[in-house]
């Protein structure tokens, strides 16, 4: 199995991860590319371990994507993670908020993210159920209840690869919506796609049908995902070059002016983007 990893010395700024040169040392991430007869469903695996005992508890932020996970989590002997007691397995909606989390003692988390096409797909399930929740798997997906067991206590790699050999015992209800994970794609890397509009144009689907596809697939709407990803390539910037001119910035990603960026920022991460930048970098 493949992998890649954000290691500890890495300090440069991470797309969606709030502030990550302040908390790099925190945990280790790492990432694992899945096997091919499962790439139409899902994106990658990937992997959190920390070990937070005698340190300050450390909360962690992400300007989340329009995306679901499938996720097996430990922690500290009766330790409520999501509403949870831990351990568990549990599927994740996407998530209209910022996700925070606070870590603290030690813990250990092994997930799978789906394809923008692949979660309806793979599971059966519509994604609106699961908007801004995370559910035990057993509630849906009953034969991966037991998952976080068959992880439990291992490393990172042999997690990814335990957590795999489930997935790939799974048959997929229906075929991927390969165009539609095609289409996120696109919206996620082209800054100039602002307008639902300009998507729908763009996917030849009338725009009824781009709703219906975006709310049974993410469980958001179209407009909401591109509203999300430009505040993602906002905040990079802002991490990227804490001085860069804001009025130019919220022109080029699609708002009115710096006011209407402004009050973007703040309703996400309740706070302006010109204090988000001053707090980007960890102090020298």
């Amino acid at each position: 199995m493949s992998t890649w990893r954000n290691a500890p010395a890495t300090v440069e700024p991470v797309r969606a991860l709030v502030r990550r040169p302040a908390s790099t040392a925190a945990f280790d991430t790492q990432r694992f590319a899945v096997p091919e007869q499962l790439r139409p469903w899902f994106a990658y695996l990937w992997t959190v371990d920390w070990d937070r005992r005698g340190a300050e508890p450390l909360t962690s932020t992400v300007i989340t994507y329009p995306a679901l996970h499938l996720t097996a989590e430990d922690g500290d002997p009766g330790e409520v993670r999501h509403g949870v007691v831990l351990p568990a397995t549990l599927l994740h909606g996407s998530g209209t908020h910022v996700f925070r989390i606070t870590l603290s003692g030690t813990g250990s988390v092994v997930g799978a993210r789906f394809t923008p096409g692949g979660f309806a797909a793979w599971t059966g399930v519509d994604a609106a159920a699961l908007t801004d929740r995370a559910a035990l798997v057993g509630e849906l997906l009953p034969r991966f209840a037991g998952t976080h067991e068959r992880t439990a206590g291992l490393g990172p790699g042999e997690r990814a690869a335990a957590f795999t050999a489930g997935l790939t015992e799974h048959r997929a209800a229906a075929p991927a919506d390969d165009d539609l994970t095609e289409l996120v794609r696109r919206m996620e890397q082209d800054a100039t796609l602002v307008r639902v509009e300009q998507v729908a144009t763009l996917s030849g689907w009338s725009a009824r049908t781009l709703q219906r596809r975006f709310r049974a697939n993410l469980g958001v709407s179209p407009k909401w995902a591109l509203a999300r990803f430009r505040l993602q390539e906002a905040a990079l910037a802002l991490e990227q070059d804490p001085g860069v001119d804001l009025s130019a910035l919220a022109v080029e990603l699609g708002w009115y002016d710096q006011a209407h960026l402004t009050n973007a920022f703040r309703r996400l991460l309740g706070e302006t983007p010109a204090q988000y930048a001053a707090r980007a970098r960890p102090p020298s």
